[in-house]
């Protein structure tokens, strides 16, 4: 059965590694953790499940975005599936939560803060549950790089709904972190634990030292074909390598949360349907996307953690083969926009204009939303954007604000009146009559759901203007024919506590999260400044995973095949060329004689490879060590 689900939905004939033990264990109703890499299925271990069993499963995720990207590919496949989220108003919610309870929907996903409200237990406790899954499980730990405070009550659920079986899946997991799962979510003694190993055989991890990245960047991918990520860390920066790469004849483009969102999905769904070759983008791109053949992901600048890194490279390759992830490196070992954490008094201003910002009264605010514009709010307080936005992230993981992301909502309309009654008000009015059937002809299942309605199209069918059909439908709604809810677009601030009298941390806490952080930041630092071992072990062993053998395919270890040398031996030849080199000019054939024990062709190997990366600069005929750098 298993297998028939799998052909009939989505279209492969067997289960990848682990995937098929995964599913068997959920239908038996055992509590799981699974550890799957990015790229490794996990979606299909807990959505297969849901179709087959009886009851609805609930899906615990962080972000907006993917929840809609699961859902919309669910939706397409033929499977009921609906994302409840902070853009919907308290009446969709629960229309929807209704609509869940009478069996419309297999699939329910929903942020972890919902899970505490009362209208959710409510239903909860009356609906008939095949299990619960919590996505991204690595944020209910105060270990994990996205620690999200909501997350910790999600093992409440078992006391509503004590027969159900807890799914947690992540791809950034460390040993701390899984410990924190098994602890919150109340696991069961006989729980199962599934983890693949965290190592992609078919991609090569190289960190690429350059004066000029945006003529490597370029060169990168006229070499390697196919489509392709570019990270950067500022839309401006998105926009110079997007524009750059158009000047070179590549077919590029950037995208950022400064773009209109029908212009955002444009971008992404030209890249995933090839008619673009390469996107340039902030991290928020790629979430959910299930884009098989990435040959190409290239950083252009570090990332904040080896979770982030690794969630990011891995978009590449998931097809199985070839695929390279480049890290561009910064000589300076500090990039400029690379983050420092916010001290107490950082965070207790923030906090302070923020409670300000809003006219937040002392014990009160709590759950209430606001909207919110970083840039307005820095500017407006005096205050850098990348202090307010890492003082938001510290302030969410300590439990006071929460960030929405950005969201566009398109105007919603809901019929909230019988069939009958509709009817008997179309006869009366002949002139909204017309209005009324062009939506039931455009739109299905506006008596059962709130359905996002394109006034442009509705205008063009009509053959009237846009201002016609936004009248229409405020008359129906003051009428009590529809309920109509305005679209919106975005970012929101929520707060999770009451304003205190005295604002006051938990230092211990703080200090947790302080120390993991700088521990991130200086991982992937040593990832980046790296001359000897294998990338790929490195960035492995951040999440306990030991491996003997290197992967044969990262830059270093192509220098170490290429050379005949082991780590060792290349360690001992970059620190002599250094001392030899550094305040120097020495010409090739003097740094070569100067080693007795290594043959000449070795040396000249490790050369080249510290020329390619900039360690050394060449002028002329003479070589030297390049100042600044490790």
């Amino acid at each position: 059965m298993l297998e028939s689900l799998l052909k009939k939905y989505w279209g492969y004939n067997s289960f990848r590694p682990l995937q098929r033990d995964i599913i068997v264990s959920v239908m038996q109703g055992e509590d799981i953790l699974a550890l799957l890499p990015t790229g490794g299925g996990k979606s299909i271990c807990f959505q297969l499940p849901a179709i087959a069993k009886d009851g609805v499963c609930f899906v615990f995720s962080p972000l907006i975005a993917l929840m809609k990207d699961q859902v919309d590919n669910l939706t397409k496949r033929g499977i009921p599936a609906i994302a409840l989220h902070s853009g919907m108003s308290s009446r969709e919610i629960e229309t929807e939560m209704q609509n869940t309870l009478n069996g419309k929907y297999k699939l329910v996903y929903l942020s972890p803060e919902r899970a505490t409200t009362k209208l959710f237990r409510s239903y909860l406790a009356n609906i008939p549950i095949s299990f619960l899954v919590v996505d991204e499980a690595h944020c209910i730990s105060q270990w994990g790089h996205q620690f999200r405070p909501e997350y910790l009550r999600l093992g409440e659920l078992r006391e509503i709904v004590p027969e159900a079986n807890f799914i947690a899946v992540t791809a950034t997991a460390t040993e701390a972190v899984e410990k924190d799962i098994i602890k919150y979510l109340d696991f069961k003694k006989k729980f199962k634990s599934y983890r693949k190993s965290f190592s992609r055989d078919n991609l090569s991890y190289l960190v690429l030292q350059d004066n000029n990245k945006l003529r490597r960047i370029t060169t990168i991918l006229s070499k390697i074909k196919g489509t392709s990520i570019v990270y950067a860390n500022t839309r401006r920066k998105c926009e110079e390598i997007a524009k750059n790469l158009q000047s070179a004849g590549l077919s590029a483009m950037y995208y950022h949360g400064g773009l209109e969102n029908e212009r955002r999905a444009t971008i992404q769904q030209d890249w995933v349907e090839n008619r673009t070759r390469v996107v340039v983008c902030t991290n928020a791109f790629g979430m959910g996307i299930d884009k098989p053949d990435v040959r190409a992901v290239i950083h252009y600048e570090r990332p904040e953690s080896p979770e982030a890194y690794y969630q990011e490279a891995g978009r590449a390759g998931r097809d199985g083969l070839a695929a390279y992830c480049v890290l561009l490196a910064d000589h300076l070992g500090v990039s400029k926009h690379w983050s420092s954490f916010p001290t107490i008094q950082q965070l207790e201003h923030t906090l302070q204009c923020l409670y300000n910002q809003h006219q937040v009264a002392f014990t009160a605010g709590k759950g209430v939303t606001y909207r919110f514009n970083i840039l307005t709010f820095a500017e407006s307080f005096g205050i850098g954007v990348w202090q307010v936005m890492n003082s938001l992230g510290v302030l969410h993981s300590m439990g006071f604000v929460k960030l929405n992301e950005q969201i566009f909502q398109m105007p919603r309309a809901k019929f909230i009146v019988e069939q009958g009654e509709l009817y008997a008000y179309q006869v009366k009015n002949k002139v909204q009559d017309i209005f009324i059937k062009l939506l039931l002809r455009s739109y299905g299942g506006m008596f059962d759901h709130y359905v996002p309605l394109n006034f442009g199209e509705l205008a063009k069918r009509q053959k009237c203007s846009i201002g016609d059909i936004k009248r229409e439908v405020k008359k129906l709604h003051t009428n009590g024919i529809v309920d109509f809810i305005e679209g919106h677009e975005g970012n929101s601030l929520t707060y999770l506590e009451a304003r205190p009298t005295k604002v006051s941390f938990d230092k211990k806490k703080y200090l947790v999260l302080r120390d993991r952080e700088e521990y991130r930041k200086a991982y992937i630092l040593g990832y980046e400044s790296r001359a000897i071992g294998c990338r790929e072990n490195h960035l492995l062993k951040y999440f306990g995973e030991e491996k003997k053998e290197v992967c044969g395919k990262c830059d270093i270890c192509r220098l170490a095949k290429k050379s005949a040398l082991n780590s060792t031996e290349i360690s001992t030849i970059i620190d002599t060329i250094k001392d030899f080199t550094v305040d120097k000019n020495l010409e090739l054939e003097t740094i070569v004689s100067s080693f007795g024990t290594f043959e000449e062709k070795q040396i000249i190997t490790v050369v080249k490879w510290l020329l390619e990366n900039q360690y050394l600069i060449k002028t002329n005929q003479f070589y030297t060590w390049k100042i600044n750098q490790a």
